[in-house]
């Protein structure tokens, strides 16, 4: 890769690596799923424009933290193919960093229902 290239290059690798994401990362093909459930989520129950911003900001913030604990996973392999406590400490903050955006999005998804089920929160009746 050049430095500074094209913006219509870069656009490529950033797709490229989203392909190899979704081809090769079984974790970010589940977090494209959860994100279908939640779209859904939000279509059957007619959120507002504010649950849909908050939702797609976690889920954007979930699927990159998920590629860059991949991308960190990648080169640590690379570097050390060996067990060693330093990379495995990295590897598990990593995939820390994931699991809490994770429970923060089940969190969202309760406090969207609960809202949806009460009544408030901007909801239109569903029929």
């Amino acid at each position: 890769m050049r430095k500074n290239a094209p913006l219509w290059r870069r656009g490529r690798y950033a797709l490229a690596g989203l392909e190899s994401a979704v081809r090769g990362e079984a974790s970010f093909r589940t977090e494209l799923g959860a994100a279908v459930l939640g779209i859904a989520l939000l279509v059957c129950t007619g959120a507002p424009l504010l649950w849909w911003a908050l939702f797609i900001l976690l889920m954007a913030a979930i699927l990159a933290a998920e590629l860059l604990n991949t991308a960190i996973e990648t080169l640590a392999d690379r570097v050390e193919p060996e067990l060693d406590p330093f990379i495995g400490r990295a590897k598990d903050l990593g995939a820390a960093a994931v699991f809490i955006l994770s429970v923060a999005a089940i969190l969202l998804a309760a406090c969207l229902l609960l809202a949806f089920f009460q009544g408030g929160a901007g909801f239109a009746p569903p029929f």
